[in-house]
């Protein structure tokens, strides 16, 4: 589907802000240098639970993690120093279009493959019956993990970008929505937002002791996305306190938009390598979801405006509801029937962040209707441009932030630089968008 080619010209340009001031900001981030030697620490953990020369299903999912490849093969590689058969499984519920090549694909594009593990890869979309909560919903596993001895994941723990509760993402949930596949996920994702607040830990149990699910690599980042930690969970730890500390432990190190107000966020791009949401709700502060308050932390924000889709997402335009305001170019860039079908999976998650938002021709044009949004006149206006919401360590504002920026503990003011356009009105600063 293609918007169409001409959009009105908008007769009433905003003022602009003429320049924008760099600035730096600074987050608490312990960090990881010995990757390999941590994620031995945390196997050796679950190892101890398997049977010697046991197979080992490993379920490594659709996320961009930090070191993913890194983390995965010395998962693989120290599993068959102590005398396992390990194996690879998409573990990632209806992501890569619900097809077997689709998530073999999905896992090529993270850096992980046959090749670069150098071990079997198994992928279906089949899963079996493991047992069902209290509600009556059903629990399934992948066919090929049922068939292992054991079964671990490799499960990044964060915020979850749909809710809040003690668990979000991280292994209970991975079991579920991973193990479970495309059958499992649309299952889940029916009972709203309640289903997870209310179910996770109850199917980590049922997972612990009707499967052979041993445990999980636990991944932590921080702000700068980079792996702050790895800890081995085992099957008994899934689901209670110790994997919601790690939960507590993620939250307290999110980078977040250093501003209490906002009158325009312009984001460079988003994309489901970004976050599933496309945009991160806990940097924007935006959930829209039917029947669920906006109680997510984030800065008083009037108006968003995105200007660009990242490449990896491949058209995939999730998330671009959030916005409002964008430009053709997002337009004519989203692959509808990949969008839709991520929402129509995602239930009431998806309903209402796959809108189009008001497109305009050009980024100037863009920029200026998102101030003419945001109840405020150009001289007061608050303008803060960032490259992603993975992406919070630079930053570009506006002038009438500058007082706030020159006081605050975690920033530090290095430039000043133009808000600029070609004749086009394509921006050309602080960005070159394509």
């Amino acid at each position: 589907m293609r918007l169409m080619e001409q959009i009105p010209n908008l007769n009433f340009p905003a003022p602009l802000p003429k320049s924008l001031f760099v600035v730096d900001q600074r987050f608490d981030a312990p960090k990881i240098d010995d990757i390999p030697s941590a994620t031995r620490q945390a196997v050796d953990k679950l190892a101890a639970r398997m049977k010697p020369g046991a197979t080992v299903a490993v379920g490594v999912g659709s996320r961009g993690i930090a070191n993913l490849p890194i983390i995965v093969k010395a998962t693989v590689d120290h599993l068959q120093a102590l005398g396992m058969q390990p194996y690879i499984i998409p573990t990632m519920g209806s992501h890569g279009g619900a097809t077997v090549e689709g998530q073999l694909d999905v896992l090529s594009n993270l850096g992980v493959t046959p090749a670069t593990m150098g071990v079997e890869f198994k992928a279906t979309m089949e899963v079996t019956e493991i047992g069902q909560l209290s509600n009556g919903t059903k629990l399934y596993e992948d066919v090929n993990a049922a068939a292992a001895d054991h079964v671990i994941l490799v499960s990044r723990i964060k915020p979850h970008t749909d809710f809040r509760s003690h668990l979000e993402s991280g292994p209970s949930k991975m079991c579920v929505i991973g193990l479970g596949k495309q059958f499992g996920a649309a299952i889940m994702h029916t009972g709203g937002v309640p289903a997870f607040q209310q179910y996770l830990a109850p199917a980590a149990r049922i997972y612990e002791t009707n499967t052979n699910f041993v445990g999980a690599v636990g991944i932590v980042e921080n702000a700068y996305d980079e792996t702050a930690i790895i800890q081995g969970l085992t099957a008994d730890e899934v689901g209670l306190e110790p994997e919601a500390k790690l939960q507590e432990k993620a939250k307290s190190l999110m980078a977040s938009i250093p501003f209490p107000v906002v009158d325009v966020l312009a984001i460079r791009q988003i994309g489901k390598d970004i976050s599933g949401a496309g945009m991160d709700p806990n940097v924007t502060g935006r959930l829209m979801i039917p029947r669920e308050p906006e109680n997510f932390k984030g800065p008083d924000l009037a108006v968003i405006a995105v200007m660009d889709l990242t490449p990896a997402t491949h058209g995939n335009g999730t998330g671009i509801g959030f916005a409002d305001v964008t430009t053709k170019r997002v337009a004519n860039a989203i692959d509808w029937e990949v969008t839709y079908m991520n929402g129509i999976t995602s239930g009431s998650f998806g309903m209402r962040r796959n809108h189009l938002p008001i497109t305009m021709n050009d980024d100037f044009q863009t920029l200026s209707v998102a101030l003419r949004g945001c109840g405020q006149p150009q001289e007061t206006a608050k303008f803060v441009f960032i490259q992603d919401t993975l992406t919070l360590n630079r930053l570009w504002i506006s002038p009438s932030l500058y007082s706030v920026a020159d006081v605050h503990p975690r920033l530090t003011v290095v430039d000043e630089i133009p808000l600029a356009f070609d004749e086009c009105g394509t921006m050309t600063s602080p960005w070159a968008l394509k």
